[in-house]
Formats: C-alpha cells, sequence, structure tokens
C-alpha cells in the first residue's frame, strides 16, 4: 500500500520537528533526535521515490539529512572518525544552502519579472512566502548547529535560531497584514 503524498510530507515535517525539538529543549536527545533522523531519512526517500522528476537540490537534502544522521549517531557512540562525519555534513550544508538560496532567487526573480520592484506590486503574500522560505533555512541551518555543537565566531545554534524565528515572525505579520487588507 501506497502513503500519499500528503502523509509523507506531514510525517517528514513531523519527524523533523522532534529532532529540532528534542536537540532545543533536551528531552532525552540522543533517543528522539535519532528517532527523528531515521524518519527524515525514511520519509525524505519516500517523497523522493513519489517524485516524477528529481532535482539535484532533493539530492542534497538526502546527502545532508543522510550525513547528519550518520554523524549524530558516529558522535553517540564516540567514534574516532567523528571530525570526517563533521566534514562531510557541513559540505553538504554548503551544497544545500547555495541550491535552496538558488531557488529562492530564481522563485523571487520569475515573480518580480512581470512587475517593478515595488512592494504593492511585489504583493504581501509573496514577501511572505519570501520570509518564511529564509526562515526556514536559518532555521534547519540552527538546528544543525545546535545539535551538532558548531560554532563560527559570534554564529552559533541560538544567534541564528533567533534571526530563523524573527524571520518567521515578519512572514506571519506581511501574510497577516495581507489579509486585512
Amino acid at each position: 500500500m501506497l502513503i500519499s503524498k500528503q502523509k509523507t510530507s506531514l510525517f517528514f515535517r513531523l519527524s523533523i520537528s522532534v529532532t529540532v525539538f528534542s536537540a532545543l529543549f533536551k528531552i532525552m536527545p540522543s533517543f528522539f533526535i535519532v528517532l527523528g533522523a531515521v524518519g527524515m531519512v525514511i520519509f525524505l526517500s519516500i517523497q523522493l521515490y513519489q517524485k516524477e522528476q528529481i532535482a539535484l537540490l532533493d539530492y542534497t537534502r538526502l546527502l545532508l539529512i543522510l550525513s547528519f544522521s550518520i554523524n549524530y549517531i558516529f558522535s553517540l557512540l564516540d567514534s574516532p572518525y567523528g571530525y570526517l562525519l563533521a566534514s562531510i555534513t557541513k559540505l553538504a550544508l554548503i551544497a544545500f544552502l547555495i541550491l535552496y538560496i538558488k531557488k529562492i532567487i530564481e522563485t523571487f526573480q520569475d515573480i518580480t519579472q512581470n512587475h517593478s520592484f515595488l512592494l504593492s506590486s511585489f504583493g504581501r503574500e509573496n514577501l511572505s512566502y519570501l520570509l518564511a522560505d529564509l526562515a526556514t533555512v536559518y532555521i534547519v541551518i540552527a538546528s544543525l548547529f545546535e545539535i551538532l555543537h558548531w560554532e563560527m565566531g559570534i554564529l552559533n545554534g541560538k544567534v541564528l535560531l533567533g534571526i530563523g524565528l524573527f524571520s518567521a515572525l515578519l512572514s506571519i505579520l506581511a501574510s497577516s497584514r495581507a489579509v486585512r487588507l
């Protein structure tokens, strides 16, 4: 029996949520993070199987989730090759971010191609979607930084999560104003 695309997407997002919440709130992190990571791998694989045309971004997302899952499991087991897996995860994250931001920019260009670059012609709803995409990027990065205890100068999981949540708030405010008008 095949799982519907909507249910697969729902379970994939639920797996992401379990992973992020257990990492941020330290609720039995090892068990729930592994459970969420395995769920992400399984449901993303099902999504890719059900998809008619698979893009490079889909493969990089799968690589990122696989490398993160393996890296986290090996770090729990205190594997001596943890630095190599962390490097692969970082490279997969960079590749994912480049392709995801490229997709956001292409979508933004498609929307604004037929209009002038005024906010009124761009539309608050489109701005809301753009901010929601950016919030997603920041929250994913923040989750990885927080779970794997990465820091790059002043950038750490908490700072990136704050930026992501602020972007999400702006997205919600932009969409609610579009509904009122």
